[in-house]
């Protein structure tokens, strides 16, 4: 955002961004310079992926709350980066906003890792990108409408940035548009900021990156789309622990919200050749998974530390096959070998086997509220929120569930004449019946219950 409007957004700031801010995170500890970036970044030991680029521009402050910041250019050849360049510039008069919360008028940078694909300024010097050449009804939008974080050409409103104004005052002379609040990164929020982007002018702004001419002409010039800047505090944006920077975890944890989503930050390294060529990495909020079956999987919370309780891939569940999700009353997630965590907001449980089998063709069951216990002639029975699923040899794995099940148990369950339900419970045209080893329970519309014995009784119509 432009350096003239920074006046004008100090007032706000002062009034507004306490409200805006809701849950602001820690101030991140002051980190000396990190002056071999591309070195970290093939290392990665960085918190924010590079996704790959061919280009990856560094924008570095050694605070949250410093504005001062070292930018440098690198570039990939094969699977290393090497530094093309090095300069000095400006980011937000306010330095760097934590990762993941950034609000308009705040004075301060996005902390993240963005896209490039397009520029703006006087003449195009020769790039890749998608470049406009700044006319005299060149505007950006910054209006809380259609136009909000996008280029348009009309008189523009009051919030909406001049682009020609700014470029006769060298500031826009050349910029690279940073892809914050904006396709293909993101959805556009009206209200998160906009204008972001890397511009000649050299000058603290409300949240752009600046640097001399000669420097921002040549990153437009090389620059190809999708090349990356990764921007922030030292200690936002690094880490000492090292990961295969183009690998499937990294991967999982950038399109997580890398130390903005829930995970945060690492806290070791990744390892690699884990059982059955598996590879892991742990992080505050969680560990990611990976396998060449299964592919890269977040586990977290009760769910993980069950999993850890048993073994973890070690065990003969395997490495996570799903990631958590939402069932009726509860979370669960689904491992190799057929088995299931389920989590009832207070006591995890394991659903394994045919019963495990079965519950993940009908987790409206929800999560389970016992362990499987073994019962009558080498049966198990296990209890849900919603149900039962009881198994024998003889009659596989069966669901037993409401008013069902309240009749099944007046008959005496499994150790009763019905024995064990061969069906699970299935509509008729008078209501619904399910069949078992002895006979047949019916129960009516009317929620009138009968019995029929017999162990040849036929299935009801």
């Amino acid at each position: 955002m432009s350096v003239k409007k920074i006046t004008t957004f100090a007032v706000a700031a002062l009034v507004g961004a306490a409200a805006l801010l809701v849950a602001p995170a820690p101030a991140a500890e002051a980190g000396a310079q990190v002056y071999n970036p591309c070195a970290r970044a093939t290392s990665g030991q960085t918190k924010y992926s590079t996704f790959g680029a061919t280009r990856v521009t560094f924008v570095t402050t050694t605070t949250r709350n410093s504005n001062v910041a070292t930018i440098t250019g690198c570039v990939r050849r094969g699977n290393a980066y090497h530094q093309e360049w090095q300069d000095w510039g400006y980011v937000g008069v306010n330095g760097f906003a934590p990762p993941g919360l950034t609000w308009e008028n705040s004075l301060r940078s996005p902390t993240g890792s963005y896209s490039v694909t397009e520029a703006l300024g006087r003449a195009n010097p020769g790039t890749a990108l998608k470049y406009r050449t700044v006319n005299k009804n060149s505007r950006w939008g910054g209006e809380h409408k259609a136009t909000y974080n996008q280029y348009f050409e009309g008189a523009g409103g009051d919030s909406d940035e001049n682009l020609w104004t700014y470029m006769k005052q060298g500031y826009y002379e050349q910029a690279a548009v940073i892809n914050y609040n904006r396709s293909p990164d993101m959805k556009v929020t009206q209200g998160a900021s906009y204008a972001i982007f890397l511009h000649a002018g050299r000058t603290t702004s409300a949240g752009c990156v600046s640097t001399s001419l000669a420097t921002t002409t040549r990153f437009i010039r090389s620059a190809r789309p999708g090349d990356r800047i990764i921007m922030g505090a030292v200690e936002d944006i690094f880490t000492p622990y090292s990961s295969n920077p183009f690998g499937a975890i990294m991967s999982r944890y950038a399109a997580s919200g890398s130390v903005a989503g829930g995970l945060r930050s690492p806290t070791n390294r990744e390892v690699a050749g884990l059982k059955n060529g598996g590879a892991g990495r742990t992080y505050q909020g969680g560990g990611i998974y990976w396998s060449p079956k299964t592919g890269a999987k977040i586990a977290s919370g009760a769910i993980l530390k069950h999993w850890v309780s048993v073994g973890a891939y070690k065990s003969s569940y395997g490495y996570p096959s799903t990631e958590e999700y939402t069932i009726p009353g509860g979370r669960a997630q689904k491992f190799q070998n057929g088995f299931s965590i389920t989590w009832n907001g207070k006591t995890s449980y394991t659903q394994s086997g045919r019963i495990g089998a079965r519950w993940q063709g009908a987790s409206w069951l929800g999560p389970a509220t016992n362990n499987k216990k073994k019962i009558k002639n080498g049966g198990y029975y296990q209890s849900f929120r919603s149900g039962l699923i009881y198994w024998s040899p003889s009659t596989g794995a069966r669901i037993s569930s409401g008013a069902m099940h309240t009749a099944w148990g007046k008959t005496g369950f499994e150790n009763g004449r019905l024995g064990y339900p061969k069906t699970d419970a299935y509509k008729t045209s008078k209501g619904t019946s399910q069949n078992y080893q002895g006979g047949r329970i019916d129960v009516s519309t009317a929620g009138k219950v009968s019995t029929t014995y017999g162990t040849a009784v036929p299935v009801a119509k």
